[in-house]
């Protein structure tokens, strides 16, 4: 797992926002949650030392069918809008992973069955890979349970030529150090 960042804990209120957010089709909740994932993210480029630089914000890839159900990639649509805050010029969210095989829902899953889950499920898309190469990265998710998801994101954007990747995510499961 990339060194993380998440600015908050996931409890209530943040988990019933997250929950309505992605699943409720509450996309309005954008402008309640993007300020908390521009900390975490602020705090994962101060932490790396990358200072004024370009940095490629990569969020974490959805099951093509989450994206069916949804009708969107709620998670690319919250990098962007952080990315749009000013002060964020040097930003640029590149929807560069996808899955390259089926995975089960984590949920309900634990540490090592998300791990074996998703070993090997994520790739950069062709199209990405010079977008990626010799790049800072920060993979971006909304919750880090276990970090298998972003453990996976990192293995992939390195394998890609990533020079050093990062996490932030909105909240962290209590396990997890926080901002």
């Amino acid at each position: 797992m990339p060194p993380t960042h998440a600015a908050v804990a996931y409890a209530d209120p943040v988990r019933a926002a997250v929950s309505a957010w992605k699943d409720a089709d509450r996309r309005d909740l954008v402008t309640v949650l993007g300020p908390v994932l521009e900390r975490s993210l602020e705090a994962a480029v101060l932490a790396a030392g990358w200072g004024e630089g370009p940095v490629v914000v990569v969020p974490a890839p959805s099951s093509a069918g989450a994206e069916r159900r949804r009708g969107d990639a709620p998670l690319l649509d919250l990098a962007a809008w952080v990315a749009r805050r000013p002060g964020h010029a040097q930003v640029r969210v590149a929807p560069a992973l996808h899955q390259v095989r089926r995975v089960a829902d984590q949920s309900g899953l634990g540490i090592s069955e998300r791990r074996r889950n998703l070993a090997g499920a994520m790739a950069v898309k062709p199209m990405w890979h010079n977008v990626i190469r010799d790049r800072n990265v920060i993979v971006v998710d909304d919750v880090v349970t276990t970090g298998a998801t972003l453990a996976e994101a990192a293995r992939a954007l390195r394998r890609a030529g990533a020079l050093q990747v990062v996490g932030a995510a909105v909240a962290a499961a209590q396990r997890h150090e926080q901002v």
